[in-house]
């Protein structure tokens, strides 16, 4: 293998290994009560996230991360997340295949268990340093704890999540790594962003605008500013994940990182489970 196969391989893999630890950590600052009302858990190893919500039924806060990328997986390990899920009540979930992902018959494991494959998310990359468009002009501000819950109410609204979510994403603001943005039209606010810094990577979420909102360029502004924040604390790459944009499946979000310099790392298959 040449070095530079082996520095895309090590490269793919920090882009999820970065996602494995963002989503480890905000499962963890969690208040108990927080966790008691969600149903929240979590399962981590090396490169391995596994991710439960028990109360409520969204599959982004139900879902296996990194599967087979620290080590193979075996047949028992999936029986094993299989049981946790299912003991828990959850109603669904899937696990999220990354292209490096061990045994190469993994997918055919998973189908053999009862999972079948769902849909796809893209991994999605871009230099720090790549040109930017011109935000709209709107006053955009890094917020602390203080302004959190209606950060959370926005970004519960545009994913249509349930308001039980909200001190969940709040409790995350404020904590070491994390920067958390609103958009303002008028002194009010009407969109959210949040980046995670490790290292030379910053891995960029929560994302969402208000409906009556759209069109007006916030999230571009927003991710100006967070691209240029993250710049001065050193960061190299950027890194998101969303859904896949498909001839019968819209996915702005998508459209939105291409428009912003971002490119494909990989795509990365969803194997749902349901009980």
């Amino acid at each position: 293998m040449s070095n530079n196969v082996r520095l895309a391989s090590h490269f793919l893999r920090d882009l999820e290994r970065i996602e494995v630890g963002v989503w480890n950590k905000f499962y963890k600052y969690a208040t108990d009560e927080v966790s008691g009302s969600c149903g929240i858990d979590v399962r981590e190893r090396k490169f391995l996230s596994v991710l439960m919500a028990s109360k409520l039924d969204i599959l982004a806060l139900n879902r296996v991360i990194g599967l087979g990328l620290g080590e193979p997986a075996t047949d028992k390990q999936i029986e094993n997340i299989v049981s946790f899920y299912k003991k828990a009540g959850v109603p669904r979930f899937f696990v999220q295949l990354h292209p490096l992902a061990q045994p190469e018959s993994l997918p055919e494991m998973l189908t053999g268990q009862g999972f079948s494959h769902y849909n796809n998310w893209v991994k999605l990359y871009r230099k720090i340093d790549d040109p930017l468009p011109e935000p709209a002009e709107l006053e955009i501000k890094e917020i602390g704890p203080e302004e959190g819950n209606a950060f959370a109410e926005i970004v519960a609204t545009g994913f249509d999540w349930p308001d039980s979510i909200i001190p969940m994403i709040s409790s995350t603001i404020g904590k070491p790594g994390w920067h958390f943005y609103m958009a303002y039209d008028e002194g009010a606010p009407i969109a959210t962003g949040a980046n995670y810094i490790d290292g030379r990577y910053c891995w960029i979420d929560f994302a969402a605008t208000l409906s009556k909102h759209r069109g007006k360029g916030a999230q571009t502004a927003l991710a100006v500013r967070r691209i240029e924040d993250a710049g001065k604390l050193g960061c190299k790459w950027l890194v998101v994940e969303t859904a896949e944009q498909t001839a019968e499946k819209d996915a702005p979000s998508y459209r939105n990182m291409i428009r912003l310099g971002f490119n494909i790392a990989y795509v990365r298959p969803n194997y749902i489970m349901r009980f």
